[in-house]
């Protein structure tokens, strides 16, 4: 990756932050997930995270943002799966795409 890329990343983090969302670290599992659950605990995990991120977070917007730029492989971000993200993320030209085989 290049410098300018990790410094976009970091700011969009910093105004996610400063956004206050309403989810903290204390609650990382409930977004991420545990290392093994079965798909009905994890559709019934991801649901509860979905609505804590949309019926309450002033900072969805700056999170959409930030999970756009860092293109998560898991986890619900702005309301949003990984998974639903990835399907969307061809549609939004506006964002750069993620570099990962860049030579410095």
């Amino acid at each position: 990756m290049n410098d300018q890329y990790d410094d976009d990343v970091t700011d969009l983090l910093d105004d996610l932050i400063n956004a206050e969302p309403a989810c903290d670290s204390t609650q990382a599992v409930l977004f991420t997930g545990p290392d093994t659950e079965t798909d009905e605990e994890r559709w019934v995990r991801e649901a509860t995270a979905k609505a804590i991120c949309q019926t309450r977070c002033p900072a969805r917007a700056a999170c959409l943002s930030y999970a756009m730029a860092l293109a998560p492989e898991e986890g619900v971000w702005a309301g949003y799966t990984a998974e639903e993200l990835r399907d969307v993320r061809p549609l939004l030209t506006f964002f750069p795409s993620r570099r990962t085989n860049e030579v410095a």
